[in-house]
């Protein structure tokens, strides 16, 4: 009896041992398991830098204003003291193409823009960007292709002077001065991010960046296609914004995640992916000796605007599907925060949905246009820590 009751003693002893040395073995799996589990959540974290910490994300409340001179009003540019405001080209002649805003206190000053093709008149107002004086400001109307150039100082609704787009730029579809006597845009087919042009010869001064390779794309794109610069530009089509002062040119990519900062000054590119890192699902449709690139309509849409200011470049983002804004009327209701080397430092995420924003740093104060049915422009206030 006593020899069964050590045995089964011994084999007790043995049982706790092997479940002891077990339960050290999983245990030594599991942090073995979660430890790469945390590093991969760090190296998510690290390769996307959209990843951000809840410290980092601030809730924006803002203030709409409606003004009954707008009536489709489709940008939003700041020019010095000033909001110029766009309207979408299909309106009434009758009604002016822009309106000029005092940004402070915010406040309605006077219409801009005679409808028409004739002498300092504008059939539409495609890009807006401030003049070579602090009084003006110039309007590029890709309709009519040229330049014009309005007063801040009246009230007058014609321009005051003008140029013609040189024939060496007609293949330029988004552009802005980088001098008074040269522009930087991006052409539609060619082997170059941006193109810079002579304004007073349509010269080409330069090209800068090359369209990179797309990995995992061989069976949608052919490389050695003739339109192959044509199908990359589509891909990376976006917003195209300047702060002619600081020498920044920035693009914000509407369908793959992207942001493209080009420092003038160094001639160099600097490129943020994300927030979603995947190229978006899309194909090359081919007709008749045409080609294009069409995109899966189920994907939500990017970015959608970028404002340049002193310190930070702010990039209004949609992630919304073409669907969801047709229901809803929200196109875009969050904005990141980068600094101009593309460091994403933090993310607002609005109470209203906006369609196009610019932000002023020393007023503290992000202005966009409303998307409801009845626009009018919403003001935020800006975080203490992003101010000036």
């Amino acid at each position: 009896m006593v020899l069964n009751l050590l045995v089964q003693a011994s084999v007790q002893v043995k049982i706790f041992k092997i479940h002891i040395s077990y339960s050290m073995k999983t245990s030594a799996f599991g942090i073995f398991v979660l430890s790469i589990f945390l590093l991969a959540c760090s190296n998510s974290r690290k390769n996307n830098p959209f990843e951000l910490e809840e410290t980092k994300i601030y809730n924006l409340t803002g203030k709409k204003i409606n003004y009954p001179q707008l009536m489709t009003p489709r940008r939003l540019n700041v020019v010095g003291d000033y909001l110029i405001v766009s309207e979408r080209s299909r309106i009434s002649l009758d009604y002016p193409l822009i309106h000029v805003f005092k940004k402070n206190p915010l406040s309605y000053l006077f219409p801009k823009g005679i409808t028409g093709f004739g002498p300092l008149e504008i059939p539409d107002a495609t890009l807006v960007e401030p003049g070579f004086s602090d009084s003006t400001f110039t309007v590029y109307s890709s309709m009519s292709k040229k330049f014009t150039d309005f007063s801040l100082n009246d009230s007058s609704r014609l321009g005051i002077s003008e140029y013609k787009q040189p024939e060496g730029l007609f293949g330029m579809y988004s552009m802005f001065h980088s001098s008074d006597t040269s522009v930087i845009g991006i052409m539609a087919n060619d082997p170059n991010r941006l193109v810079e042009f002579s304004t007073t010869n349509g010269n080409r001064i330069a090209g800068y960046g090359n369209w990179e390779k797309i990995p995992d794309t061989n069976h949608l794109i052919d490389y050695s296609d003739p339109d192959i610069n044509y199908h990359m530009g589509e891909i990376n089509k976006g917003r195209f914004k300047s702060n002619r002062k600081l020498g920044l040119f920035v693009k914000a990519n509407s369908h793959r995640d992207r942001i493209e900062i080009f420092h003038h000054d160094t001639k160099t590119f600097v490129i943020v992916e994300g927030p979603r890192l995947e190229v978006p699902d899309f194909k090359i449709n081919y007709s008749k000796g045409n080609s294009a690139v069409v995109f899966d309509h189920d994907y939500p849409f990017g970015f959608g605007d970028v404002s340049i200011t002193e310190k930070y470049i702010f990039a209004l983002y949609s992630g919304f599907t073409t669907e969801y804004m047709l229901k809803t009327n929200e196109i875009a209701k969050t904005i990141y925060v980068l600094t101009h080397t593309g460091e994403v430092i933090g993310r607002f995420n609005l109470d209203i949905s906006v369609v196009d924003t610019v932000v002023d740093q020393e007023l503290g104060k992000i202005f966009g246009i409303t998307t409801d049915e009845d626009p009018g422009i919403a003001v935020f206030d800006i975080p203490e820590k992003f101010l000036n």
